[in-house]
């Protein structure tokens, strides 16, 4: 009969944390796995562009700013104020940069937006203002006017109305710094359960026969039932370390492309779904992303 390790041998410490199935243990991966995610990170045009140099040099960077304005969860607009679901996009394809005074300038590359609404097109005037990155340099806040009212159906934005963006941005360094700190938990994960693992194995290993007392006998001794609790708390305790990590690194489905920004070493994806407020401190009237306009075939280049 196969061997088990019976929970009964163990004090009341080890037992309550002795329930877990050994086909739930994190494990490192084999040789041919890792092969395989080098292989798959290597052809990621995301994680391949970390490996190129982007110098904090330049004084302008195009992106290619979108705006999805209409009502938000919550959103302190006026009761009719987008009400019936609408919304209205306008992309601003922008030049974020750097004045002759050392000010942050914000400069659409047309004087105007434009969208097609139930009536045709529809094209008005609007003007950059300034751009801010906060001081930890995760925080990118700009903003435009709109000199004239812009309406799609039950949404628009009153003559004059500035509209303030704000949104989470990575630099390089922190983007490595996460991904390297959630590489580390990860690792001590495996090693744990690799050790938990092992210990299963052996206490479920087959019996061998001895030929000395003529029967069938358990191939490893018993484990120490408090090097197996100390084991168990160990893998738990990397487990919740990597869930933790993991949560801290952003999923590159909701960030941009790396681009630069004037003054950042290395340049900075832009996370999605950012706010779209009506004034400074005003309520939020939509989202907005932004992806870096390069030379590249696909770029929105204007």
């Amino acid at each position: 009969m196969k061997s088990v390790y019976s929970l009964l041998l163990l004090p009341a410490a080890a037992v309550a944390f002795s329930s877990i199935p050994a086909d739930s243990i994190y494990r490192p991966p084999s040789l041919d796995d890792t092969k395989n995610n080098n292989n798959e990170n290597s052809m990621n045009p995301r994680t391949t562009s970390l490996n190129t140099n982007m110098a904090n040099t330049d004084t302008t960077s195009p992106w290619r700013v979108a705006l999805d304005i209409g009502r938000e969860p919550l959103a302190r607009m006026p009761f009719d104020w987008a009400r019936s679901g609408c919304r209205m996009p306008i992309v601003i394809p922008t030049d974020f940069s750097i004045g002759t005074n050392n000010d942050n300038v914000l400069k659409p590359h047309s004087g105007t937006v434009s969208f097609t609404g139930p009536d045709g097109a529809v094209i008005r005037p609007i003007t950059g203002e300034e751009w801010q990155l906060s001081k930890d340099e995760k925080t990118l806040t700009f903003s435009y006017t709109l000199p004239q009212e812009l309406k799609r159906r039950d949404v628009y934005i009153d003559a004059g109305t500035e509209l303030v963006m704000s949104g989470r941005v990575y630099t390089q360094t922190e983007y490595d710094r996460v991904n390297a700190e959630y590489y580390l938990a990860r690792e001590q994960l495996w090693e744990a359960g690799g050790e938990l693992g092992d210990i299963y194995d052996r206490q479920e290993a087959s019996k061998k026969w001895d030929e000395d007392s003529g029967q069938w006998v358990k191939r490893y001794e018993n484990e120490n039932p408090f090097k197996v609790a100390q084991k168990q708390l160990f893998y738990w305790g990397a487990r919740a370390k990597q869930g933790r990590k993991m949560a801290q690194r952003p999923d590159l489905n909701e960030l941009s492309d790396r681009g630069s920004l004037p003054g950042v070493e290395g340049g900075v994806y832009v996370a999605k779904g950012g706010v779209v407020r009506a004034g400074k401190d005003g309520p939020v009237c939509g989202t907005w992303s932004a992806m870096p306009i390069t030379g590249a075939p696909a770029s929105y280049r204007s």
